[in-house]
């Protein structure tokens, strides 16, 4: 994932336009139903979805500024890891899944976050229970294998709010189900025939409905740490005292003005060398600075004695990256030559600080 999307946590809610549509198609029972979003953000979509019916919202949401957001518009939520959340099986009547666009990294290779959230959740479905999934479209063939084997009456389409086409965004509907063996195979080439239909219909609201069966409250139980208390512990701890001058500016040092000014040449070795890295400022100014060597070569040709010489002139100059705890970010570099920065070729790892 992009640094930028990393900054938001892989979190794209979805289009106040698309939730509408969605929920003209999804009829909840009048008995009353759990309906939970394992990814919240601010709880819009979920709130957006489930507008009007008598239902118990639960969510769960890694952030923290999101997750307080959620849980002050009426949503039960969990402020933490979704897998170190536990609740039971066949709990829910509704799961809304819109996870995040990422993968996991791990020794035994690298798994899409869309697949490790479906694989969490989908047991916590009761049976008949609906699930509604907003991923890529190309994200749906790594889960068709689990999707083939629970659930069924699926339904793929196209969202067209130009923030979802940005994404390439389908949302997919199924209902869960007992699937038998011998009705696997079969259950597999319906679900793959309507992910890659060549003509996929677009979301629109006027759908045939998907009916919501009544299911009582529930509880859902975090296992995990509270990080958020930890790392508030942690700067007043012994161990942070130690590492702190290895890993931050010392603050109290005070550092002379060099005999003579410093010279291009002299912030190039600084920066190459990785001395200008590091966390500075505070408050909202407070950044983390990531300087690294960028090599431009600049192309001439010089006619002479009926015959054209091409020469290359290269100029190494440097580029400091910015990155602000509000997650704003800055690139700066020397333009002094008006030399285009497409045109640049980057030093190699070993040259770049």
């Amino acid at each position: 994932m992009r640094a930028v999307a990393r900054l938001k946590l892989g979190y794209y809610p979805l289009p106040f336009e698309e939730g509408s549509r969605l929920r003209r198609i999804l009829q909840f029972p009048i008995e009353g139903a759990s309906v939970l979003d394992p990814c919240a953000g601010t709880g819009a979509a979920l709130l957006q979805i489930s507008e009007g019916e008598n239902v118990a919202r639960y969510a769960v949401e890694l952030d923290a500024r999101r997750a307080q957001e959620c849980q002050e518009a009426g949503i039960n939520t969990v402020h933490g890891n979704l897998f170190d959340v536990q609740a039971k099986s066949g709990s829910f009547s509704l799961l809304y899944l819109n996870p995040p666009y990422d993968s996991e990294v791990a020794s035994f290779g690298n798994k899409r976050m869309e697949l490790r959230f479906l694989q969490k959740t989908f047991r916590w479905l009761i049976v008949g229970g609906v699930l509604v999934m907003v991923v890529p479209h190309g994200q749906l063939e790594g889960c068709t294998d689990l999707l083939a084997d629970a659930f069924t009456s699926f339904q793929v389409l196209r969202l067209s709010d130009p923030g979802s086409m940005r994404f390439d965004q389908v949302v997919l509907i199924a209902v869960q189900a007992r699937i038998k063996a011998a009705d696997y195979e079969r259950n597999r080439e319906q679900l793959i025939s309507a992910i890659w239909t060549d003509a996929m219909p677009v979301l629109t609201g006027t759908e045939a409905p998907f009916i919501i069966p009544p299911t009582t409250k529930v509880e859902i139980e975090h296992r995990g740490l509270p990080l958020d208390e930890i790392e508030d512990l942690v700067l007043s701890s012994s161990a942070w005292a130690k590492v702190r001058p290895y890993v931050l500016p010392r603050e109290e040092a005070s550092v002379g003005r060099p005999i003579t000014p410093l010279h291009g040449g002299h912030v190039g070795l600084l920066c190459t060398a990785g001395l200008l890295n590091g966390v500075f400022g505070s408050g909202e100014d407070r950044h983390i600075a990531r300087w690294r060597t960028v090599k431009y070569v600049t192309t001439f040709e010089e006619k002479t004695e009926g015959y054209t010489e091409i020469h290359k002139r290269e100029r190494f100059s440097n580029e400091l990256a910015l990155v602000y705890e509000d997650g704003r970010t800055l690139i700066l570099i020397d333009e002094k030559k008006k030399e285009k920065r497409d045109n640049a070729e980057r030093t190699s790892p070993a040259r770049a600080a």
